[in-house]
């Protein structure tokens, strides 16, 4: 189950039920795993496009990864030096 203060975080930045649902459903995804360690700081929204987004600096391969989260689809955004890749996922 998600961190109460995290859900809290999705609910003040939700624009409907459906992209709430989905934001619910990726925090209880990433549960165990490394990516479970997001901040509330780390939840954002996206002026531009309304869209949540859940942000993580990384070690490795990438820099960050940026999860950006819409009523209907999930967009992922991996980036290091000056290469980005982006990824649509349905919900």
């Amino acid at each position: 189950m998600p961190d109460r203060l995290l859900e809290l975080r999705v609910e003040e930045l939700a624009s409907d039920a459906a992209q709430r649902g989905n934001a619910i459903a990726l925090l209880s995804a990433l549960g165990g795993t490394a990516l479970a360690k997001i901040e509330s700081e780390d939840i954002s929204l996206n002026p531009y496009t309304n869209a949540i987004c859940f942000d993580w600096l990384v070690n490795g391969e990438w820099d960050s990864l940026e999860v950006e989260i819409y009523s209907d689809h999930f967009e992922t955004y991996l980036s290091r030096d000056q290469e980005l890749r982006i990824n649509h996922w349905p919900k």
